[in-house]
């Protein structure tokens, strides 16, 4: 349970980087908010793989 809520917590900082730092008028691979936003997106992917591996692995 502890697992998943970290996983939760883990999304939604995510969500607040990208909504807060990044803007799409100004995307340079160079930008310190380019790699934010780039970071911010593996991290929603880890936490959604992790939130769903943890609810298969506790439904079986």
């Amino acid at each position: 349970m502890i697992k998943r809520n970290l996983s939760s917590i883990l999304i939604i900082i995510a969500m607040i980087i990208n909504i807060l730092n990044f803007d799409f008028s100004n995307f340079n691979i160079e930008s310190k908010k380019t790699w934010l936003f780039l970071g911010a997106s593996i991290i929603i992917i880890a936490s959604v793989i992790l939130v769903f591996y943890k609810k298969k692995k506790t439904t079986i």
